[in-house]
Order: C-alpha cells, then sequence, then structure tokens
C-alpha cells in the first residue's frame, strides 16, 4: 500500500509540473538588422502606403504596404540621435539610415504610413499569454499581433512631430495585454507607423509575455489532485485498520 501511495503522489507531483512546464514565455524588442536574422524580433521594414484621407481626425492604414521595401532592413538611429531614450534593452529604429530626429530636407521621411513586422514562435494552445507591451513612435503607430490591433494609433499633434496622443515619441506607452491566445508555431507582430510633418520617421518596441494557465484549468488540476489525495488517504485508513483488527 505505501508503494502504491508513493507511486500515486509522485504521479500527482510529475502532472503538476508537466502542467506548469507547458506554460512559455515570449520576449521581443526592436533593434536594427531584419527579423529573419535576430532572434530577438528585431523588425523588418516592409513598404509604405499613402495616408488615408482625413488623416488629421482618423488614420486608417491598409492592411499591407502598397510599396515594398527591397532590402526589408531597419537601421539603428542612435547616430543619428534619439527622440528620448530608448526603452530599456531596445533601440529605436527606422526604415533608412539617414534618417532619424535630426534628418533634413530630403533625408526625412515623406508623410506616408510605414510598416515594419517581425514573426517568432509560441507554444500556443488554448493556454492564454498576459504581460505587456511597450512603445514609442513619431509621430505615432499600432500594433498589430496575428493581424489583430492591439495598440490603435495616437492622434497626429498639431508640433509637426509627435502625437498628442500615445504611442508616440515623447514617453514610453506601456499597455497591459492578457487573454492573449497565439498560434502553435508561428506568430507575426507588426508596427505600422504614421508619419506626418515631413520629420524623421521611427519606432522603438518591447513586448514580455508568459502562458498562463486559466483559472478553470488551474481549478480543475486543484480539485482532481485533492480528489486523488483524499482516495489515498481513505485506502490507507482502511488498511490499517484491517491490519490493526
Amino acid at each position: 500500500m505505501r508503494t502504491t501511495l508513493k507511486v500515486a503522489v509522485l504521479s500527482a507531483v510529475v502532472l503538476a509540473l508537466a502542467f506548469g512546464a507547458s506554460a512559455s514565455t515570449i520576449t521581443l524588442y526592436s533593434g536594427n538588422g531584419t527579423s529573419s536574422s535576430h532572434s530577438n524580433g528585431a523588425l523588418e521594414y516592409l513598404g509604405t502606403s499613402p495616408l488615408n484621407a482625413g488623416y488629421a481626425t482618423s488614420l486608417v492604414a491598409p492592411t499591407s504596404p502598397t510599396t515594398g521595401s527591397t532590402s526589408g532592413t531597419t537601421y539603428d538611429t542612435s547616430a543619428d540621435g534619439v527622440w528620448v531614450p530608448a526603452i530599456a534593452g531596445t533601440s529605436w529604429v527606422t526604415n533608412t539610415s539617414v534618417s532619424g530626429p535630426n534628418c533634413s530636407g530630403s533625408q526625412c521621411d515623406a508623410d506616408a504610413f510605414y510598416y515594419y513586422e517581425t514573426s517568432f514562435s509560441a507554444t500556443g494552445g488554448s493556454m492564454p499569454y498576459s504581460g505587456s507591451i511597450s512603445v514609442m513612435s513619431d509621430d505615432t503607430a499600432e500594433v498589430l499581433l496575428n493581424g489583430v490591433v492591439i495598440v490603435p494609433f495616437g492622434g497626429i499633434g498639431n508640433d509637426s512631430h509627435c502625437s498628442v496622443g500615445e504611442p508616440n515619441c515623447n514617453a514610453i506607452d506601456t499597455i497591459s495585454l492578457s487573454g492573449i491566445l497565439l498560434n502553435a508555431g508561428p506568430n507575426t507582430l507588426e508596427i505600422v507607423n504614421a508619419q506626418t510633418g515631413g520629420s524623421g520617421a521611427g519606432v522603438d518596441f518591447s513586448v514580455n509575455l508568459t502562458q498562463s494557465p486559466e483559472p478553470s484549468s488551474l481549478l480543475l488540476l486543484g480539485t482532481g489532485l485533492l480528489g486523488l489525495a483524499f482516495g489515498l488517504f481513505r485506502m490507507n485508513k482502511a488498511s490499517g485498520s484491517v491490519l490493526n483488527s
């Protein structure tokens, strides 16, 4: 009986550890290069689309760029100055090596939507992820996860530089995320930067997500383990009563 009890308890422990081990953590952050050459999720530049009519009051970006990039490369803006310090562990990136906050004349980015993307793998499944995303952008940006907007555009500002609403290039915009379901395998994170005022475009971001069991799953596991423990206790007690009689 003691052997059976030990085996059952060990099985329960293994089950609980396996349940916890199934969780995964996703960490992504901007850096220069291309997403295909950076395991950290560095952005790949995809191209541009014209700003929509009436963009000053409502930014609506097409789902994909109308003019594609020939290189896919992004560039660190550190050599050209930065708007404000980058998010810890990241770097501001832009679409050309001469752009950035200190651009002038033809070096500056034309008014348009600028598209950046990275792909990453996840455990996925029915267990959701939670965490946060931090974003900065000039002028502003929206962020899409597998085609779904998780961070909307801020409002275009009147200073020809930064958005009046977050995300913008004056401060880090951090948004909590919960109940995020990811694909088992490839996933896509896209940042669409809206540039106005003939200045230098740029984006900066960091994502941290951890897979968390749903409360119902934890309750089911806990109930099962309690039931197993109670059943083993009764079996052990009954066995002891027979031996003592």
